[in-house]
């Protein structure tokens, strides 16, 4: 299980199953499903679950390492790093509620989880990446020390198409 990682605003802790209520009506909203390739909307409490579960046995697994975004005692989004296999670089993800949007929130925690990073993963490279028409995020991105590498249409379960991606990646600090 990830450890809890604490920031000036932010207190970032693992999944527990109580989450899932928030988690499957947040991730239904048309603004985030849209803009993370492996959520369809419509996804059920029980299918949040089951990825909760995942999630805890890609921990043991050395590949999901996920944390529930806190701002202000309120549950606010997802940050995770992910990688399908070990020795593979892993993959940096997120969702923030809308709600939350524009403060600032995903920057910290993917500061927050990038020093981690660093300093327990293997390898160090980190990749990650936004569909082009959700230039906020490449903004967090590039913010944190990502850079462009190349485009290229992903699939998209949330519009059921593929979408213009722009891959980035990061070497550590």
């Amino acid at each position: 299980m990830p450890k809890t990682q604490k920031t000036e605003r932010l207190i970032l802790r693992a999944l527990v199953t109580a989450d899932a209520p928030w988690m499957t009506q947040a991730v239904n909203r048309p603004e985030i499903y849209r803009n993370v390739a492996r959520i369809k909307p419509g996804q059920t409490q029980a299918e949040t679950e089951a990825y909760i579960n995942r999630v805890h046995e890609g921990e043991q697994a050395d590949t999901d390492y996920v944390w529930m975004i806190e701002f202000e005692d309120e549950r606010t989004g997802l940050i995770g790093l992910h990688r399908s296999h070990r020795g593979d670089p892993f993959e940096l993800g997120y969702w923030l509620h809308p709600d939350y949007w524009s403060k600032g929130i995903v920057t910290e925690a993917a500061t927050c989880i990038m020093k981690w990073a660093d300093e327990h993963l293997f390898p160090k490279l980190i990749v990650s990446g936004h569909y082009t028409d959700n230039p906020y995020s490449g903004q967090i991105l590039k913010t944190i020390g990502f850079l462009p590498c190349w485009r290229q249409p992903v699939y998209c379960a949330g519009r059921d198409e593929k979408v213009d991606h722009m891959y980035m990646s990061r070497l550590p600090n």
